[in-house]
């Protein structure tokens, strides 16, 4: 299906809403070494109550890519602004879940240091995700409010790990999602796609790209999807835009480009994903962290300081019945309401992940 050019226009003239609340936030530091390698085995995504509010399990075999996790550290980008620790890898999370996740920092601009992107290297085959559609976003009237509860699903509480923001909403470029049989939005083309397969594993590509790819009858189904504007890196090429005036990419409410933006992106191997949130930063910049960590593919999801979402989730101190908590974010000061997504509804869409046992 052919993108209309109204729909950049329309992405350029309403993406300044995104911008909503409050100042963007100082600076962080960052790390020192990595952990060893965790145990591969293939993921595979899981049954949600409601009908659509994850993909549903088919788990089938995958062959396991001989690829080490964590991934290789990366170089500093820039002498003069590059901080101690800048790409090298450190647990995010503790205990028996340290091997799970990884955490790194990097600094894109070659002379302003308080530039920075902070990125999770997420083992996927040690964790597994899912796509939940938001109580109001994006809009579809034909799917019925019970398959679209806003919350992860109950019987994966124990095993919550991190809830990440979506894409942008749907007034801001219209771009497609859909999960299970429930289309929430069209597709579009030239839209960067998330894709989720019955067998766990994940694509970012162009829509475009993704459905031309051929494959047999024994080939992964896609289950679920969530666009967003075109692929910051794709192929392991910098999208040639970005040279340009970036403004599919979004801005603030006054058109400034350096706002707080995440991405997600995955390695050669399809092992490892990886998840940025970059302070003050551009969308080239976040393109060229998102390379220099290993992304062969890499699309933007949602921006600025009211949106973007990484929450780390840990037991309850009201008891192990209570749904858990959140212990930590990302980057400091990310805005979250209490019991958002494990009690309080979602208005927005979310990906959510959480421990799978190595088979």
């Amino acid at each position: 299906m052919s993108r209309p050019p109204a729909i950049f226009a329309l992405a350029l003239t309403t993406l300044t809403a995104i911008a909503a609340c409050g100042a963007p936030e100082p600076k962080p530091a960052e790390p020192p070494p990595p952990p060893p390698p965790a145990p591969s085995a293939p993921p595979s995504l899981v049954p949600a109550e409601a009908p659509s509010a994850a993909p549903t399990a088919l788990p089938k075999a995958e062959p396991l890519p001989q690829a080490p996790f964590p991934p290789p550290a990366a170089a500093p980008m820039h002498e003069r602004t590059a901080a101690p620790g800048d790409g090298v890898w450190t647990p995010l999370l503790s205990g028996q879940d340290d091997k799970r996740m990884v955490k790194t920092t990097l600094h894109p601009h070659p002379i302003k240091g308080h530039v920075y992107a902070t990125i999770v290297a997420i083992d996927r085959y040690a964790a597994e995700v899912a796509l939940v559609a938001g109580t109001d976003e994006p809009p579809a009237p034909h799917v019925p409010k019970e398959r679209r509860p806003g919350l992860v699903p109950k019987a994966h509480l124990n095993d919550l790990l991190v809830v990440h923001n979506g894409g942008f909403m749907a007034k801001h470029g219209g771009w497609g999602m859909k999960i299970g049989e429930d289309q929430l939005l069209p597709p579009v083309d030239d839209a960067c796609t998330v894709a989720l397969y019955n067998d766990g594993s994940i694509k970012v590509r162009t829509y475009r790209a993704l459905t031309q790819d051929k494959q047999d009858k024994d080939a992964p189904s896609l289950v679920a999807y969530r666009q967003t504007p075109p692929c910051l890196v794709e192929s392991s090429a910098i999208h040639e835009a970005l040279l340009g005036p970036e403004k599919p990419w979004g801005s603030s409410e006054t058109g400034t480009m350096d706002v707080r933006r995440s991405a997600l992106g995955v390695d050669a191997t399809g092992r490892t994903v990886f998840f940025a949130l970059g302070e003050w930063i551009e969308p080239r910049q976040l393109a060229e962290v998102m390379k220099a960590i290993g992304a062969v593919n890499a699309a933007e999801l949602d921006i600025n300081w009211s949106y973007t979402r990484f929450l780390l989730y840990g037991p309850s101190p009201e008891g192990p019945s209570a749904p858990p908590d959140v212990t930590a974010t990302l980057i400091p000061k990310i805005k979250h309401a209490k019991g958002e997504y494990v009690k309080k509804p979602a208005y927005r869409d979310f990906f959510y992940w959480r421990r799978r046992a190595p088979r």
